[in-house]
């Protein structure tokens, strides 16, 4: 068996490989990456790094991920990783080696870029990754260390009839336009830096996003001000689906009956229907979302002015929300399901562990610095 660093060409093969091994859980699914795996990658991060396992023939057997930036721990500034794409087909020998392997990777990150800590996340139900990379009782185990729990939530439809957007006062809700760059970036950041592996939105950072994610641009924000024209909070809704689309792979009949219901009355509301399992999901995500304090109330006028934006060209609205999370009760006037999902992180070899109460780099009371558009 072959773990080399994954070059250009081997691009197809990456994504022949994500076709054919999709995410297994309750609801199973991949992504669909075509025509560029790595271009997902390169809206995350310019540092990004992936391995590949290939058995005697050739053929694909396992893939790794490894995207570096500048991420705040502690409210200090250092490089931190992301570790995705995390699949692996069932073998002893190559689980064994590909653990070694990607231990030997994070210690090389620490050696040549500074980076004491990675997280990644996983589908809660996923037994197979989870047994995997998680099992107590495995010999060699890469310590993991869970941090928090979250649900992807997929919002298909309003309860009630039209109900007019919510109203807070002194709150309104305009779209961002290019004056308002300098105080967005600032709020964003600032936000940020009290999220554990939050990202850093230096100048050259957001001018980055701005001119490099596909369809995306200082327009896609909705600003929440206060009289005083004080941010309060934004959210930018971003259809991703020029290097990212959702396909589930199977749907349980709970979901499945939702879809039949919903695609049946869906031509009369105006609502563009569900995709079939095997088919691209019509989606667009809520990205960049923050509200000061995380208030529910800010959040609201927010998700209500999104979704009036979206309704009509997407069938769903993707967010995260956290377990416990204050932002909750703002979704509860729409229908939506949700996949349980867990963060986990990974301490370098030198590293204090990054996860706890009593830990000054990751308390686990923190709402996360996570972007579940960039996995």
């Amino acid at each position: 068996m072959l773990i080399r660093r994954a070059q250009t060409g081997d691009n197809l093969r990456i994504l022949d490989f994500h076709a054919r091994h999709p995410m297994q859980g309750a609801l199973p699914l991949r992504f669909d990456r075509s025509p560029d795996y790595f271009a997902l990658h390169r809206c995350h991060a310019d540092d990004h790094r992936t391995w590949i396992a290939e058995d005697a023939q050739g053929d694909l057997k396992g893939i790794a991920s490894l995207v570096v930036r500048d991420g705040y721990l502690a409210k200090r500034v250092e490089p931190v990783a992301y570790l995705g794409d995390l699949r692996v087909m069932p073998d002893r020998h190559l689980s064994r080696n590909w653990t070694d392997e990607v231990r030997r990777r994070l210690a090389d990150l620490e050696h040549e870029a500074g980076v004491r800590y990675a997280y990644c996340a996983m589908i809660r139900d996923n037994r197979l990754a989870t047994q995997s990379l998680l099992g107590a009782r495995r010999a060699g185990r890469l310590g993991f260390e869970h941090w928090r729990g979250y649900s992807n939530v997929s919002v298909y439809g309003q309860r009630g009839l039209r109900s007019a957007p919510r109203a807070v006062p002194g709150v309104r809700v305009v779209q961002a336009q290019p004056r308002h760059a300098d105080a967005l970036r600032a709020f964003l950041d600032a936000e940020s830096m009290g999220q554990p592996f939050g990202c850093v939105f230096s100048t050259d950072e957001f001018a980055r996003r701005l001119q490099s994610w596909p369809d995306f641009g200082i327009e896609s924000f909705l600003l929440a001000l206060d009289a005083h024209d004080n941010l309060l909070g934004c959210v930018a809704p971003w259809d991703a689906g020029r290097i990212k689309r959702i396909v589930l792979e199977g749907l349980p009949r709970s979901i499945e009956a939702i879809r039949v219901a919903f695609n049946a009355v869906a031509p009369v509301f105006g609502r563009p229907r569900i995709a079939a399992a095997g088919e691209v999901l019509k989606d667009v995500y809520l990205t960049h979302l923050q509200a000061r304090q995380r208030d529910p109330a800010v959040f609201a006028v927010l998700l209500d002015a999104a979704w009036l934006q979206v309704r009509s060209r997407y069938a769903l609205m993707q967010l995260c929300l956290y377990d416990d999370d204050p932002l909750w009760p703002a979704v509860a006037r729409y229908r939506y399901t949700r996949v349980p999902m867990d963060l986990y992180t990974l301490s370098g070899p030198g590293a204090a562990p990054a996860l706890g109460r009593d830990s000054a780099a990751c308390p686990d009371t923190c709402i996360p610095g996570f972007e579940i558009y960039l996995v």
